[in-house]
């Protein structure tokens, strides 16, 4: 593309407004990826879910034996020997004193105990209320649910708080834990839920820690993401999450705290928003401006989990268990929840808080970075230009290199960040919006320049011939200086008088009248596959079987000689009818080996035909004028032609020549059947014979015929003394 494209002077109100246009739609691109950024839609949200879901299975997470996690699994074998599910708390009670025993640091129920436990003695007697017996002896038995509260003191065990929405409000359970805010108010940008379920009452004061065990996930039900901080009811009470307590109290910290960043004080590379959790003094992390963070998910591992029946059966070794986070949830099928991983993985739902907490441990899980909004601007306004100029300045295949080291640089960097700073940059989005920029800036460009190409091979086309044009464009290697040898046949046309006209008439005249008849005898001989070699003045130079070659040449330009006289005589008329005296057109046709190619030098060249055929071509246009003829056929073109019809003109020798050449004119049909011409060629037999006869013969047809041109120039030769159809040419 020309630099002109971009920056081609003069800076005139044309220019400026072109300019602005090109520009438009590039902006335009620019604005809008920008925008979607920004607001970040569903459709924005699926292209980064879609980028995230690629990077793990390019490098999953993984598994990190000596993370202080296990899971005690309610699993198929556990319900096989224990019963259905929910077992008696009782069942739970020496579960998690059977982990307090083995030395577990925090005991973290991926449960809900909302209600009473229904095989409790105190629940059990209201089914027989008329049995005195029976509900004294159920009165000696202690509450399960008093059982499990009393393990939950001796223990250190945190509980689940279910988070929903629904229409019905209930009192929110009680928070174990207060989370302070730093900076402002939180409440507005963190998840919200309408209710939340917790623990039966019974159990309230006995357990160190609740928080929320809900999740929620994405839009195509794939777990990515999950919030440490959730607000539940009316006034937006702020909850940890499980994960996030279980921390807490395997720490040791009493209280939370949120650090907060307000929009006065954020800026383009630090968001507003949540910046992260602070554990007590124990530890501090870093959060989305939602206080929520991705996981990097690993495939779930069997070595994490144990079953319950195994802990109660003293089957697991101690050291599994001591100073651990022990999560106790469901893993059986149809039992509890089961979530999709980006890995593709059917996982149970307790897989999800499991590696939360592994993440929160070593402070492995997945932030998106504060600045992409920022990158992502500076990216597309940079490379909007780059790939501007690139356009501009330089061939279209390197801003082609451009846009693909854009792309793969996004992706490497994407996979660096994801790897060793476990930060999730998308890669794809900003991708698409350079290709679309790309395109916006060069498919204008391309087709702007196509419409040139097309308005210059138009414009090109009236200079050479369109087979020319054409054969160029199928075969550019062609376009080289050199030649070869070829047979092709020439036409060669002369417009008699028009100098003497140009003295007598306007130029605006003679020239509209000049391009007039060019342009008819052009087309002539484009019609007939012509190749134009050269407009000299009202001269007009075709050849035939070049560049491609044309077996039947000599015909093509016997046809194309005929339709040129044919409209060069009825357009002479029409102008002397006009009473402006146009000239009689005189053609030669020839037929000879020449030189064809591209000849010049580095800095022009012309594609031409060399050799004496052409030149003798334009000897027989000449020699119109003295044989009396408009068209004048070399016998070299009639050999090659089956069908020719017309009558020998004579054996010339042209001026400078000594080999005689036998020259003819074209007739039309009719003519060539008519008496005249049999009468004609019966004297040129006796002329061409020397008969003495022949004298007499032309003698008579002048006579007969006297606007036959041919005819009288013989019978003028006869009287001057010649014989014989041999004419040596005395002028060219």
């Amino acid at each position: 593309m020309a630099k002109a494209w971009l920056f081609g002077p003069p800076w005139t109100r044309k220019r400026v407004y072109q300019l602005l246009m090109q520009a438009l739609l590039p902006s335009a691109i620019v604005v809008f990826f920008l925008a979607v950024q920004y607001q970040d839609p569903l459709e924005r949200m699926r292209i980064r879910d879609f980028a995230f879901d690629w990077l793990h299975k390019v490098h999953p997470g993984a598994y990190v034996e000596d993370v202080p996690v296990r899971v005690v699994a309610i699993d198929d074998k556990s319900l096989e020997t224990l019963g259905q599910w929910p077992w008696p708390r009782t069942v739970l009670a020496q579960i998690i004193d059977q982990l307090t025993a083995f030395g577990a640091r925090v005991v973290v129920l991926d449960l809900i105990l909302a209600e009473a436990d229904r095989t409790s003695p105190n629940v059990v007697k209201q089914f027989w209320p008329e049995n005195a017996q029976l509900d004294a002896l159920l009165q000696t038995f202690p509450s399960h649910d008093e059982m499990l509260a009393a393990i939950f003191s001796q223990s250190r065990v945190v509980t689940g708080i279910q988070a929903y929405n629904s229409d019905i409000h209930k009192p929110l359970p009680p928070r174990k834990t207060h989370i302070a805010v730093e900076g402002g108010d939180i409440a507005s940008w963190v998840r919200s839920w309408s209710d939340g379920t917790g623990y039966y009452p019974a159990l309230v004061g006995s357990a160190m820690g609740a928080g929320v065990v809900t999740m929620a996930p994405d839009h195509d039900g794939i777990l990515r993401s999950m919030p440490l901080v959730s607000a539940l009811g009316d006034e937006h009470s702020l909850y940890p999450s499980l994960a996030l307590e279980g921390l807490r109290v395997y720490l040791g910290s009493s209280d939370l705290l949120a650090k907060f960043l307000s929009p006065q004080k954020a800026s383009w590379l630090q968001p507003p928003g949540i910046e992260g959790i602070q554990v007590g003094t124990a530890a501090y992390l870093p959060t989305s401006p939602e206080a929520r963070v991705w996981l990097h998910m690993r495939p779930k591992s069997n070595d994490r989990y144990v079953s319950a029946i195994d802990i109660l059966d003293g089957k697991v070794e101690p050291k599994r268990i001591k100073d651990h986070i022990v999560v106790i949830g469901a893993t059986s099928v149809g039992l509890g929840d089961v979530v999709r991983t980006p890995l593709g993985q059917l996982v149970p739902g307790v897989e999800g808080h499991v590696q939360l907490i592994e993440q929160l441990l070593t402070n492995e899980y997945l932030l998106r970075p504060g600045w992409e909004n920022a990158f992502v601007t500076g990216l597309m306004l940079s490379y909007g230009l780059a790939m501007a100029l690139m356009l501009a300045y330089f061939r279209p295949i390197w801003s082609v290199v451009l846009l693909g080291a854009g792309v793969v640089g996004l992706a490497s960097l994407s996979m660096w960040l994801f790897v060793s700073q476990y930060l999730l940059f998308d890669p794809l989005y900003p991708a698409l919006g350079l290709t679309a920029l790309f395109l916006s800036l060069f498919v204008p460009g391309y087709l702007r320049t196509e419409k040139e190409q097309r308005w210059i091979r138009t414009a090109f086309s009236r200079y050479i011939s369109p087979n020319r044009v054409k054969y160029l464009q199928e075969n550019p290697e062609t376009l080289v200086l050199g030649g070869e040898y070829r047979e092709c046949s020439f036409v060669m046309t002369d417009l008699a008088g028009f100098t003497s006209m140009m003295e007598k008439y306007e130029p605006s005249i003679l020239s509209s009248l000049l391009n007039e008849y060019l342009n008819s005898m052009i087309e002539i001989a484009f019609a007939h596959d012509g190749t134009l070699d050269r407009i000299v003045g009202d001269a007009v130079a075709v050849m035939f079987s070049a560049p491609v070659v044309q077996p039947d040449h000599a015909a093509r330009a016997v046809a194309c000689a005929m339709a040129m006289d044919e409209f060069a005589h009825a357009f002479s008329q029409s102008q002397q009818t006009r009473g402006i005296p146009f000239g009689r057109t005189r053609i030669g046709v020839n037929t000879g080996d020449v030189m064809v190619g591209n000849f010049g030098g580095k800095v022009m060249f012309d594609y031409r035909a060399l050799g004496d055929a052409i030149n003798t071509a334009a000897r027989l246009e000449s020699i119109n004028g003295q044989l009396g003829t408009r068209i004048c056929i070399s016998g070299s073109t009639v050999q090659q032609m089956k069908n020719f019809r017309g009558r020998p003109g004579g054996r010339l020798v042209l001026k400078g020549k000594t080999v005689p050449i036998t020259v003819y004119e074209p007739l039309t049909e009719g003519e060539d059947a008519s008496e005249r011409m049999e009468q004609y060629r019966s004297a040129y037999a006796l002329m061409d014979a020397e008969s003495p006869q022949a004298a007499d013969a032309f003698k008579l047809m002048a006579t007969q015929y006297p606007d036959d041109p041919l005819v009288n120039y013989h019978a003028r030769r006869f009287e001057a003394g010649d014989t014989g159809s041999v004419v040596v040419m005395s002028r060219k």
